[in-house]
């Protein structure tokens, strides 16, 4: 832009310039026919028009005294006039061209755009227009060569510039300062004056249009300053919150609803938390296990350090420990109940281990081991019944079902058990009749029992069992015959003959 005026100027210069010499010549031609006039004229006697010029008493000019005299008789010697010079021989400049763009594009690059702009001219348009006008003015006198003048005007320009743009930007900081002031003071009406005027400066301003949208929505937030002031007053927390946080919504500079906020949510956390803890202990009296634990939990998130928390957190821990004693002390009764004494066992161990110094549960516990031991015990003898036709297990037999039978009460199954080792004991040591046939010439015997001897027929007695009958004759082979005597057996035959020559 400023090359294209440099150029327009330089082209009105030259123009100038012709016009200019053209004046010269004609002014220097009519200097010269002037002046041939006037030679002729002094050469002549008279006026030119032939009358004689006299004064009041008849003398004529030339007897007057000269101070008298007519000022067109006076001999005059006409000075020639001063004409422009030349181009070239224009007074030596100290600034160069260069210097003279490069501060014009400062001017233009750091200035010039604020000063065109419409906010400016809406500020102060004669300050606009003067320095325009200056500034064409430089131009000028760059394109007609007269740099130290262009130089001293243009570093004058951008100080002034400078000034002017920096008053302008104090106005409108003033409006902004004026604006932001009013919406604290929550004065919608005068907020939207000054950020108007602020605006007509800098419409593109970010920050005040910023401050626009803030101000814009200053009644919405005074009437819900309004409402929340009503809610405090009523003590409705709960609405005074949810208003001030919208308030905040809409300005979040406003501190005081900021720290109101934080102290709402605290209040309603005391509150909350009184209600949480009062549940809770009212939950322990009547063993709500699920209600408690709901009260302990929401105390934990609210306050968890707090002594309140803890003495839930306790009071929860008993509850369960109670309750689950409780439901292992039942099972353990049911399954007595069921005669199952190794489930029960099991249940009053699990709550012996809530409750290891609990009289009652370690009696019950020796109690059903007891049982088990003595059911086992009789158990295994009804295994093998075969076995108690021997005495030494007959005799253990017989003092298990002693030991045992004082739990046979306690017992169903026990009971029967012992009964039922009595039976066997009984069953396995009643002899029976054992009729043994023989040649006479054979020499019987029982292996472990006893001697038979030489007989035909003869009848001996044997408990329940295996036995080994033999049969021995000189010059015979042994003859052994094997026999099992049962419970159910009446009367038994065996004959043992060794027949059979070596």
């Amino acid at each position: 832009m400023f090359e294209k005026k440099l150029q327009e100027a330089g082209r009105k210069s030259r123009q100038q310039l012709f016009i200019l010499l053209m004046l010269i010549v004609i002014l220097v031609l009519g200097g010269a026919v002037a002046f041939l006039g006037t030679r002729i004229s002094l050469n002549q006697p008279s006026d030119p028009s032939g009358v004689q010029v006299e004064t009041q008493n008849g003398a004529s000019p030339s007897e007057m005294p000269s101070d008298q005299q007519p000022a067109h008789s006076k001999k005059q010697t006409k000075q020639p006039t001063q004409h422009a010079e030349p181009q070239g021989s224009k007074t030596p400049q100290n600034r160069t061209r260069e210097e003279i763009v490069t501060a014009l594009s400062r001017y233009e690059e750091d200035f010039e755009g604020t000063i065109l702009s419409k906010g400016f001219n809406k500020w102060n348009g004669p300050v606009r227009d003067d320095l325009v006008v200056r500034k064409d003015k430089i131009i000028t006198e760059l394109a007609n060569g007269e740099t130290d003048s262009a130089f001293d005007n243009v570093n004058n320009l951008i100080a002034d510039a400078s000034t002017a743009i920096g008053e302008f930007e104090a106005a409108f900081e003033k409006a902004m300062v004026s604006a932001r002031s009013a919406y604290e003071a929550d004065d919608p009406i005068q907020a939207t004056i000054q950020v108007e005027r602020a605006l007509e400066f800098k419409p593109d301003a970010i920050s005040a249009k910023e401050l626009q949208s803030d101000i814009n929505n200053l009644p919405q937030i005074l009437d819900l300053m309004e409402k929340a002031r009503v809610a405090r007053v009523e003590n409705n927390l709960v609405e005074e919150q949810r208003l001030s946080s919208e308030i905040l919504l809409l300005d979040p500079r406003r501190v005081l609803y900021q720290d109101r906020v934080v102290e709402i949510e605290n209040l309603l956390r005391e509150r909350q938390f009184e209600k949480v803890v009062s549940s809770g202990l009212s939950a322990s009296q009547n063993e709500q296990l699920e209600k408690l634990q709901s009260a302990y939990e929401q105390a934990n998130k609210l306050f968890p350090a707090r002594e309140e928390t803890e003495n839930l957190a306790s009071l929860l821990k008993e509850l369960k420990r109670e309750l689950s004693f409780r439901k292992f002390v039942k099972e353990g009764d049911t399954a007595i109940q069921r005669d199952n004494w190794n489930d029960a066992l099991n249940s009053y161990q699990n709550a012996a281990a809530l409750y290891p110094d609990n009289p009652d549960i370690q009696e019950t516990i020796s109690l059903s081991q007891k049982i088990l031991q003595r059911s086992g015990d009789i158990r295994n003898f009804l295994k093998y019944p075969e076995r108690l036709s021997t005495d030494s297990v007959r005799e253990a037999a017989e003092r298990a079902v002693s030991q045992a039978d004082i739990y046979g009460s306690m017992s169903p199954s026990l009971a029967e058990d012992i009964d039922q080792l009595k039976t066997e004991i009984v069953r396995q040591n009643t002899e029976i009749e054992v009729l043994v046939l023989s040649d006479k010439l054979t020499n019987v015997s029982v292996r472990s029992v006893g001697k038979v001897g030489e007989v035909e027929r003869y009848t001996i007695r044997l408990k329940p069992g295996q036995y080994i009958f033999e049969g021995r004759r000189e010059g015979f082979r042994t003859k052994s015959v094997h026999i099992t005597v049962s419970p159910e057996d009446s009367k038994l035959e065996v004959t043992v003959i060794s027949d059979e020559r070596l």
